[in-house]
C-alpha cells in the first residue's frame, strides 16, 4: 500500500502563466530549512520518514510543472521555494508575490504519493559527472530557492532516499550546484 500525505495546492496567475504552488508548513512536517551567513542552506529532516517525504516532494518537482513552498514557523527559518527553472522561470519578485498571495487563494487538496522504500542499486552505475551543476540556489535570511533541472532533482531524490535508509547523517551537494550558489546541506537530524 502506498501511503501519501494529502497538501494543499494553490494556482497563482503570473503574467500570462498560471502557477500551481504546493504550500507545506515547515513545523508541521518536521522539515526545516535554515541560511547560514549568506554561504550554507541546510535542510534538517527530522529522520526517515520526514527524509522520505523530502524525496518526495523533490520528486514531485522533477514529474510536474508544480512549485513547492517549504514555509517556515518563524525568523530563525527561511522560507524555501524548490522548482524547475526551465519550466517556470520565476523571479524574486514573482516569488515574494506567491509568498504574499497565499492566504488570499483558496487551496485545493492534493494527494502526495510518499516514497517508502529505496533500492540502493543506483549507485552501482552513479555517474556523477552528469549531476554536476545542475542546482541554482540562491538564499537570504527570508527566502531560498533550489532552481534545478530535472537531473538535478533526480539527484536529491536519490540521496535523500539514501539518507532515510543508511547511517548516513547528512550530504554536501556544492559540487552539483553552481559555483555562485551557497552549498546545500540536507542532513537526517536523527542519524547525523
Amino acid at each position: 500500500m502506498t501511503k501519501s500525505l494529502l497538501t494543499k495546492q494553490i494556482t497563482i496567475k503570473l503574467g500570462s502563466m498560471d502557477v500551481t504552488t504546493m504550500v507545506l508548513n515547515q513545523r508541521e512536517i518536521n522539515i526545516v530549512v535554515k541560511e547560514e551567513l549568506g554561504h550554507f542552506l541546510l535542510i534538517d529532516a527530522a529522520d526517515s520518514n520526514e527524509m522520505f517525504l523530502l524525496a518526495s516532494l523533490f520528486q514531485h518537482s522533477m514529474k510536474t510543472r508544480d512549485v513547492i513552498y517549504l514555509e517556515r514557523e518563524d525568523t530563525r527559518y527561511t522560507d524555501l521555494f524548490m522548482y524547475n527553472g526551465a519550466i517556470n522561470p520565476l523571479t524574486w519578485k514573482e516569488l515574494r508575490k506567491i509568498k504574499a498571495s497565499i492566504r488570499f487563494l483558496k487551496p485545493v487538496v492534493y494527494k502526495l504519493s510518499l516514497l517508502n522504500t529505496y533500492d540502493e542499486t543506483i549507485w552501482d552505475t552513479w555517474k556523477h559527472w552528469k549531476y554536476d551543476n545542475q542546482l541554482r540556489i540562491k538564499a537570504d535570511k527570508d527566502i531560498a530557492t533550489i532552481n534545478s533541472t530535472k537531473l538535478g532533482f533526480e539527484m536529491l531524490v536519490h540521496s535523500c532516499s539514501h539518507l532515510a535508509i543508511s547511517d548516513s547523517g547528512h550530504s554536501h551537494l556544492d559540487c552539483h550546484s553552481t559555483k555562485s550558489s551557497p552549498e546545500l546541506i540536507i542532513r537526517n537530524i536523527a542519524r547525523d
